[in-house]
């Protein structure tokens, strides 16, 4: 635009400058041939200067001089005005004529023009305005635009950000008369709908092994355990047999929480009231402390204000139990446990030699130390899945100890 401007003001001056040229050139030649009738006619001319600033002169020149510039002439210069004593920008013509006794004179006369100067920056001034109300109008008018013709674009935008796999949603919004924002919106929509048939065939298949597998599990355990009270074993074969049952437990307890991560992404726990979380903590740290009590780990606990929070309170005693559990789990012997409750967050520390991986504590299966009794590797998981369907947020942080911080609004600090 900036390119054309420019070309357009160069065009524009050629233009103008020509057309008051030959506006005044018109005027001169009807000036010059008044005065050379009055010349001829014998009338006196009085000044070269008659008060309007037109100026012309008079002088009798050679037959050669006037041979060789016999054409008329035209140009632009700058002359006196006597009455103004000034000099403007002036237009001049120039015509030999000769009277009757054969006698050459030349004719100048002269009317003021415009200044080129004042004209260029005249309209250079009005190129920059036009250019930035252009630029501006330009600029609206394109946002306007674009933001009119996007309309269906936008709105499937703002679908997508609503949407939630497993949840009855609204259709694909596809209120365009577009074609290929009509294609782009049926496309989403057959997206969606093969993603929600996998999606619930991969929630019923987990719900469905799980059940299928807690029954087999729990008879294989009772088994195991008749076994142990058989007095024939042999203590080779009871050490067998006491290791079967640890790893049965250990899947009974990967296969509920399984079955629970199913629940809680189906929305099976709709209910919510006012849980006093700070209550759940200090419950929860005098049951883990008991169970934990042969690692000698000091707890310590500190309110700030009163920490109420509108959710379940099945999958409220689920966070903080699996918080303090895992904080237990991943203690050292005679290690410290502390938990600080606020109105809007609390957080779960436990000392730690090193950090954590923040980007993958969280992720299901992950175990930093595989090795630890008791653990899944779906705690941390579990606890992420229970904030995201509860409006909470969960962080981690590592200052020498392991800090683990749930928030409520979504705001993690």
């Amino acid at each position: 635009m900036l390119v054309f401007m420019t070309v357009w003001g160069v065009f524009f001056f050629r233009v103008m400058t020509e057309e008051i040229n030959d506006e005044t050139d018109d005027m001169l030649e009807e000036y010059s041939q008044g005065i050379i009738i009055k010349w001829l006619s014998g009338v006196h001319i009085p000044s070269v200067d008659n008060g309007t600033n037109n100026t012309y002169y008079v002088r009798q020149v050679s037959p050669e001089y006037a041979g060789s510039n016999a054409w008329i002439r035209y140009e632009d210069a700058r002359i006196y005005i006597a009455s103004k004593s000034e000099q403007e920008a002036a237009r001049i013509r120039r015509q030999i004529f000769m009277d009757s006794d054969s006698n050459h004179y030349e004719l100048t006369v002269a009317v003021p023009s415009f200044e080129k100067e004042d004209l260029i920056r005249s309209i250079l001034w009005s190129m920059v305005i036009l250019y930035f109300v252009l630029l501006v109008s330009l600029v609206l008018i394109t946002m306007i635009v674009v933001k009119f013709n996007m309309r269906p674009f936008d709105a499937l935008l703002r679908w997508y950000d609503s949407y939630v796999p497993g949840r009855k949603n609204a259709p694909v919004p596809a209120d365009t008369d577009v074609i290929e924002f009509k294609r782009l919106a049926e496309a989403a929509q057959n997206a969606v709908n093969r993603f929600e048939r996998q999606y619930e065939q991969q929630k019923q298949f987990i719900s469905n092994a799980s059940h299928e597998l807690q029954t087999p599990l729990a008879v294989c355990a009772g088994r195991i355990e008749m076994l142990l009270d058989s007095p024939d074993l042999t203590e080779r074969q009871a050490e067998e047999l006491v290791k079967m049952h640890r790893s049965i437990q250990g899947l009974t307890r990967l296969n509920r929480t399984l079955l629970l991560l199913s629940k809680i992404e189906n929305g099976q726990f709709p209910e919510t009231e006012d849980i006093d979380m700070a209550s759940l903590f200090r419950s929860g740290l005098e049951m883990f402390g008991e169970i934990y009590a042969s690692k000698s780990i000091e707890v310590r606990m500190d309110e700030t204000g009163k920490c109420v929070w509108k959710m379940n309170p099945q999958l409220a005693s689920v966070l903080v139990n699996n918080l303090l559990k895992n904080a237990f789990i991943h203690s050292a012997d005679g290690a410290e446990i502390t938990v600080r409750t606020s109105p809007d967050r609390f957080v779960v520390s436990n000392t730690g030699a090193r950090p954590l991986d923040g980007s993958r504590i969280f992720t299901r299966f992950y175990q930093e130390n595989s090795g630890k009794e008791g653990s899944t590797g779906l705690g941390l998981a579990l606890v992420k899945t229970v904030c995201d369907n509860s409006g909470l947020s969960v962080g981690y942080e590592y200052d020498g100890r392991h800090n683990f911080i749930v928030s409520r609004f979504n705001s993690v600090s």
